[in-house]
């Protein structure tokens, strides 16, 4: 593999982390926008929605985890592993109930 061609393979791999940061971001604002509270009726809503954001992007694991549940606010940690090179990624969204 020469030189180009690594340089071209690691900017498809910025890219591609650069979308799945924006679409991380697309979830936490409908979660923190207290207009849709719809999103965050439940976990599996919110999932559901995350994958729905997601859609066929270069992703082996997508995880939601519930971290911690209050009367008013829900925290998720949203986990992914990209697939070239393999690295687990993680980053956490708040919803409003």
């Amino acid at each position: 593999m020469n030189i180009t061609s690594q340089l071209i393979e690691n900017i498809a791999l910025l890219q591609e982390i650069h979308t799945l940061n924006h679409k991380i971001e697309q979830i936490q604002y409908k979660c923190m926008n207290r207009q849709r509270k719809h999103w965050t009726k439940n976990e599996d809503e919110l999932l559901l929605h995350a994958v729905n954001v997601f859609g066929p992007i270069n992703v082996d694991k997508l995880e939601l985890v519930l971290v911690n549940k209050t009367k008013e606010q829900i925290y998720f940690r949203v986990r992914y592993l990209v697939r070239n090179p393999r690295i687990l990624r993680e980053r956490n969204i708040v919803g409003f109930q």
